[in-house]
């Protein structure tokens, strides 16, 4: 607790003196990974093979609306900088696009608080998951591999997985109304008490695996006609960019506090 007050607080008087919000107290407050804020407010968010700005989310959107019946994402958990201080989060998630409804799990990382592993289902906060087969702690490290998938397996039913490769499992089944209307891979500036900036987490690396479901078959980011997501103001200044997509269709970079952003090989 003391490190989250601490953390809180840095982040706070960061906030305050750079404009974006006034200092508060949220003390205790836990980590809320929501549904994308679009850079301008009242926005209509493109669907298809479009860019959009966000203040929270970076990364990459497939959305038809309706149909997603699955998600999978592999990631490497990346190191975190001290400067400016804020938090970060690597994810891969179904509904929270275009919709109020978000299942989704990853990692957080910040300097003071440290690594781990969550899942979420809105409007409720992350869950820290615990219990892990290989390692009760589930031990969240960086430079770890971790794949996360999602994916329905009854009615209003979704198994939740996650791993890090050579260390240690999870699943559960979760119950939950799903609007199943996008699939997204996102890099994040999560709200806790207020709206935050994100870490510096470096380039984030999402691949070689990043995948949904449908009623057709499962598909790269690419075959979903995706929309590239910006975390900025919108006015050209980003706090993360992603990169192109690889060759694969499924890896690619989100560089934060810049703004362009290579695109990996593989």
């Amino acid at each position: 607790m003391r490190r989250r007050i601490a953390s809180l607080a840095l982040f706070a008087t960061a906030v305050s003196l750079a404009g974006l919000a006034p200092a508060a107290s949220a003390a205790g407050t836990v980590p809320s990974h929501g549904r994308l804020i679009p850079a301008v407010q009242g926005a209509v968010l493109p669907t298809r093979n479009d860019t959009t700005s966000s203040l929270n989310w970076s990364g990459y959107a497939t959305a038809p609306g309706s149909g997603i019946t699955g998600v999978k994402s592999t990631f490497t958990v990346p190191t975190v900088g001290a400067v400016p201080p804020g938090f970060a989060a690597n994810w891969t998630g179904i509904g929270g696009y275009t919709s109020s409804d978000l299942i989704q799990a990853g990692t957080s990382e910040d300097e003071l608080d440290g690594y781990y592993a969550w899942y979420e289902i809105l409007p409720a906060s992350e869950t820290q998951i615990s219990n892990c087969t290989g390692d009760s702690a589930c031990t969240v490290n960086p430079g770890d591999v971790v794949t996360v998938d999602i994916h329905n397996v009854g009615t209003n039913l979704w198994s939740v997985s996650l791993s890090d490769a050579g260390h240690w499992s999870w699943q559960q089944n979760i119950s939950y109304a799903s609007s199943e209307s996008s699939a997204e891979w996102i890099f994040e500036a999560p709200t806790v008490g207020v709206q935050t900036i994100p870490a510096n987490t470096g380039t984030n690396y999402f691949g070689p695996t990043s995948t949904f479901t449908d009623a057709t078959g499962t598909h790269t980011i690419a075959q979903g006609n995706p929309v590239t997501i910006d975390m900025g103001p919108g006015i050209g200044v980003n706090e993360a960019t992603p990169s192109g997509l690889a060759g694969n269709g499924q890896s690619f970079n989100v560089c934060a506090y810049q703004q362009s952003c290579p695109t990996p090989s593989s």
